[in-house]
């Protein structure tokens, strides 16, 4: 069994049906085809999935609802949901539990083809698309109190320390990376609980805390430059980044994990760069997602850029003009009312 396959497909969507939510089946159209019952001049309902409140996404869910609520008709609405993370979300989008959402392109691209070793090996999403890609620069990043007595993660294989992991919530690219990193060092979580250690994969707020507070050892954590959570931890304790070795970059370029270096002063505390590896998040629709709502969703993401930047720091790296790039999207195709405008704002011939 690969290390992927604990993190299988969101079995909790039962949750779902306890919430209230606005799926692109009625308010947004049925098909992509052109048979749309969308109307873009009367008010329309709109979900977004995200990550729990507290990560970046979610506040990058908060940011674009505002945007495309003012863009949208009179009484349109943006609901942003707390979950269900890079993992779960292309699921979300393709069955229609939510109409647009954010994941990782290699996620993405794993989805989209069903990659060997990966949770969607067995069910590939093959009616995933891209409305908008590149939106930020993110890396894996191990982080730990700056008082842990390691500072690598082949140091805390070697001695089988017994340490106390956190990660982010099942189904988040949080907690497969967790196994992931650690696998590509030579360890695993059930390496580490037999150690004598312990795993625990809780909320964004309760792993920076435990970290903070000295109640966890590591947390092994997707971040990026100016993330709000790791900007707050870093201000408010000492904590370190653990590099990632080049053996293990290697291994990582076969899930499509390129090396990518985290700068200098990122975050307070950080005094040098940091080897880490990198992906970029990417919005992601069900090809079935009416065109013209693709269409207006990118709009408002692309031309309000400058804005949502402005709201992100993290999102400072965000070049509208790549978005529909082969490199920001995986390989993945656009979303036929994505693409139509690009092609409409002359981003694309």
């Amino acid at each position: 069994m690969t290390l992927f396959h604990y993190a299988h497909r969101i079995t909790a969507l039962a949750l779902l049906g306890l919430l209230s939510l606005s799926s692109c089946g009625e308010d947004a159209g049925e098909n992509a085809n052109g048979d749309s019952d969308a109307d873009l001049d009367s008010p329309i309902d709109l979900s977004m999935a995200t990550l729990d409140q507290g990560s970046g996404w979610y506040n990058y869910g908060v940011s674009i609802g505002q945007a495309l609520e003012s863009d949208l008709p009179s009484g349109s609405g943006v609901e942003v949901l707390p979950y269900a993370g890079s993992i779960g979300n292309p699921e979300l989008v393709t069955t229609g539990e939510a109409d647009f959402a954010t994941t990782f392109s290699a996620v993405a691209a794993w989805a989209y083809v069903g990659e060997e070793g990966t949770p969607f090996e067995e069910e590939p999403f093959e009616d995933l698309r891209i409305l908008v890609g590149g939106i930020d620069q993110y890396y894996f990043g191990p982080i730990a109190p700056a008082n842990a007595p390691f500072d690598s993660i082949e140091e805390i294989a070697e001695d089988q320390m017994a340490l106390d992991l956190v990660s982010q919530p099942r189904g988040s690219l949080g907690d497969v990376g967790t196994n992931l990193i650690l696998q590509a060092h030579g360890a695993s979580v059930s390496d580490i609980e037999s150690w004598g250690g312990s795993f625990e994969p809780t909320s964004t707020d309760v792993a920076s805390n435990a970290i903070r507070d000295n109640n966890a050892d590591l947390w092994i954590q997707a971040i990026n430059d100016g993330h709000p959570n790791i900007t707050e931890l870093a201000q408010t304790s000492d904590i370190k980044f653990l590099e990632i070795s080049e053996s293990a970059i290697e291994y990582l370029n076969d899930f499509g994990l390129e090396g990518a270096v985290l700068p200098a002063e990122s975050f307070v505390g950080q005094d040098e760069d940091v080897q880490l590896v990198g992906f970029t998040t990417a919005i992601v629709a069900g090809a079935d997602l009416d065109d013209d709502i693709a269409y207006a969703i990118t709009q408002s993401i692309i031309e309000n850029a400058e804005q949502l930047k402005e709201a992100n720091a993290s999102m400072a790296t965000f070049d509208p003009e790549l978005a529909f790039t082969d490199e920001m999207t995986a390989g993945v195709p656009l979303h036929p009312g994505a693409e139509q405008y690009y092609r409409d704002a002359g981003l694309m011939e």
